[in-house]
């Protein structure tokens, strides 16, 4: 039986996606807390708007594969109030959403920058913002106790981009950083936080032309981000003006890096037909591959080469 690369990395990027049982539970989870709030916000509040954020919204999260971890879902509430104090803003919050607890909920609790409510199988993190800029909605500063002050925000505009670039891109852009964070959570050592490596494959992608197909990208952009001499080089997608990642990855960018390079090498390998470097760099998650060497690179996406099965 044959089997292109094209649809085996489709395959594989099913694979490490979540599952729609917990997309659907996180939704109805999402949509009741978030209903109770905007009907029924605390005394002296209005919610302008409500927003999913982080890897849902974008629609890059990754199953789980650590059975002890709960994933993370990030929402954002859009306040109106003339209060301005931080603590005050994040004690009434977490007072109020004490007091509604059901018995899903399993604890409530302030953290730096979000109050958390924990469910047994997802873990729901509200921050609380304002909108910064009248004439763009998408301007937010958030709440945060661990700098007690209001940080300016550009996550809901990096979720329209994510969109703006699926749009610009034939190959499944969402698919490509989902292989990167695959890769990033669970193959490499020094795996960089979220933030920093999203805005770093949005800077070394390539630009888009007609006929890419997703594996030929994705070793192109492994090659650019080893060309990276510096990690200040990177900036948030949204503002070049800004830095495009948490400072605490400066320290270990040169050895993740490093890593990449070595990748990239095993990656450029694969694409010019040893198809079995594939599972080398992905793990045994990814489909099998032939043990024959491709010889016609013009038609490697063809089912030129025996499909393997165990």
């Amino acid at each position: 039986m044959n089997n292109s690369l094209t649809n085996d990395f489709e395959k594989f990027i099913k694979s490490i996606s979540l599952n729609d049982t917990l997309i659907d539970d996180i939704i109805s989870k999402h949509n009741s807390l978030s209903e109770m709030i905007i009907n029924n916000p605390p005394t002296g509040y209005k919610i302008y708007k409500k927003r999913l954020s982080g890897s849902y919204a974008k629609h890059i999260v990754l199953n789980e594969t650590d059975k002890t971890k709960k994933p993370d879902v990030d929402m954002i509430l859009i306040i109106e109030t003339d209060e301005e104090d931080i603590f005050t803003i994040s004690n009434d919050f977490l007072e109020y959403l004490k007091d509604k607890k059901g018995k899903v909920v399993v604890e409530v609790r302030q953290q730096s920058n979000s109050i958390g409510i924990l469910y047994k199988n997802i873990d729901v993190d509200i921050v609380l913002a304002k909108i910064d800029d009248k004439n763009d909605e998408n301007k937010i500063r958030i709440v945060s106790t661990k700098n007690n002050s209001w940080i300016p925000s550009n996550c809901l505009k990096q979720i329209e981009f994510m969109k703006e670039q699926s749009k610009r891109y034939a190959f499944d852009y969402r698919g490509l950083m989902k292989l990167f964070k695959y890769l990033n959570k669970e193959r490499l050592n020094n795996s960089l936080k979220s933030y920093t490596l999203e805005m770093l494959i949005h800077k070394c992608v390539p630009a888009p032309k007609v006929g890419q197909r997703i594996f030929q990208i994705f070793v192109d952009t492994l090659d650019n981000i080893t060309k990276i001499d510096d990690i200040s080089q990177i900036k948030d997608c949204c503002d070049n003006n800004k830095l495009g990642y948490d400072i605490k990855d400066a320290l270990i960018f040169q050895s993740f890096k490093n890593e990449i390079s070595c990748i990239c090498e095993c990656a450029k390998a694969a694409l010019n037909g040893d198809r079995k470097k594939w599972e080398e760099i992905f793990g045994d998650k990814f489909p099998i591959q032939p043990q024959e060497k491709v010889e016609n690179n013009n038609i490697y996406d063809k089912s030129q080469t025996p499909w393997c099965y165990e």
